[in-house]
């Protein structure tokens, strides 16, 4: 019977929002309730953290037990790469677009070295969470090439989990202890902050902290009933996060994916599931792709223009971004994300079915 999955959903499109504000913080920074933002809410960084745990344990519910032969492992990772790729690539083609026009002078912009060329092979080939340039094109993809390498790596950990489960408590430790280990020795900012160089390291201990979430979901069911303690670590999270330490921080935040887990394991109804943010979890991402693309248009070409003549300058704008993105995020999942993932998927199925069968994988994320 398929659980439900009613607070992971919700926690998703919050994540995805918690990020919006983040990085919309900074296009107003030099205002004061934009400096405060700024100040205040770069914790929010780890809630892509909470997609990878999120993204571990659907993974896994999904298709632990159904990579076991090299057919079904290519129509694994296509419907994984049918479903991210296409935005993907159409926010690259956009940054891209305006890349060449800075090159040939069409255009002028505040920060040309945005949109290196040289950067350009990685973002095809989602390798550059591994080593690609720093917060560049649509930089938030950099999550993207991070899920992609657990995804590559996901029907290994299955071989290995069909042998032994308790192999997935290894599994988290060695790349947790590792990551800890490089940070400490290169003397490099804490993993946890790690995007473009290295976020496909960071992705790993939470992708396989939700695949283990998977596999022991009976225990976590199985745990005292705890009303109220997922939105009220929630909004402690929020609220005070940028005054902990990172990796105590990101413990939250693995616990918070925790709770979510167990009640939806156990079916249970709280004030999270109540507010019915799962409604929206569809445009996760949608709005997690399309909202750097929205704020080059409207926070940043816009308000050249009307930011002057408006009462707040670009202030004014934020709630037009906002906007903007929601009727693009909906358009883009109906119209353009859905459609072509369909349109893969049956291209593929129609190249390879004699040699997989016709039994489909189902599910998707």
């Amino acid at each position: 019977m398929k659980t439900d999955t009613r607070h992971l959903d919700g926690l998703r499109i919050v994540a995805a929002s918690a990020v919006v504000i983040l990085h919309y913080a900074d296009y107003v920074k030099d205002h004061a309730v934009g400096r405060f933002m700024v100040d205040h809410t770069w914790h929010f960084n780890l809630f892509v953290d909470l997609f990878f745990v999120i993204s571990g344990y659907v993974i896994a519910s999904q298709y632990l037990a159904k990579v076991d032969t090299p057919a079904a492992i290519g129509r694994f990772l296509w419907r994984r790469f049918a479903r991210i790729y296409p935005l993907h690539l159409a926010t690259l083609a956009f940054y891209v677009a305006i890349a060449l026009a800075l090159y040939f002078g069409i255009a002028r912009g505040e920060n040309p070295a945005r949109y290196p060329l040289s950067d350009i092979p990685a973002q095809l080939l989602l390798l550059h969470a591994i080593d690609g340039a720093r917060l560049t094109f649509n930089f938030p993809s950099w999550s993207l090439s991070a899920e992609f390498f657990c995804y590559v790596l996901f029907p290994l950990m299955a071989i290995l989990l069909s042998r032994r489960k308790p192999v997935i408590l290894v599994l988290i430790a060695v790349p947790f202890i590792a990551n800890t280990l490089v940070t400490v020795l290169a003397g490099s900012e804490p993993w946890p902050d790690w995007i473009n160089k290295g976020g496909a390291f960071r992705a790993l201990p939470a992708f396989n902290l939700g695949i283990a979430c998977y596999l022991y979901r009976d225990r976590i069911k199985a745990l005292p009933a705890m009303p109220g303690l997922l939105s009220a670590s929630l909004v402690l999270f929020v609220l005070i996060g940028a005054y902990l330490n990172i990796y105590v921080a990101l413990l939250m935040i693995y616990a918070i994916a925790l709770l979510a887990i167990h009640h939806d394991c156990a079916g249970q109804t709280t004030l999270f599931s109540k507010l019915g943010f799962e409604r929206w979890s569809d445009l996760t991402y949608s709005s997690y792709m399309l909202h750097i693309p929205v704020a080059t248009v409207v926070l940043t070409l816009a308000s050249r223009y009307l930011a002057p003549i408006l009462p707040g300058g670009k202030l004014a704008l934020l709630p037009v971004a906002i906007i903007v993105l929601a009727v693009l995020s909906v358009l883009s999942l109906r119209y353009f994300e859905t459609p072509m993932r369909r349109t893969l998927n049956d291209l593929y199925d129609r190249q390879f079915r004699p040699r997989i069968g016709a039994t489909p994988l189902s599910g998707q994320t």
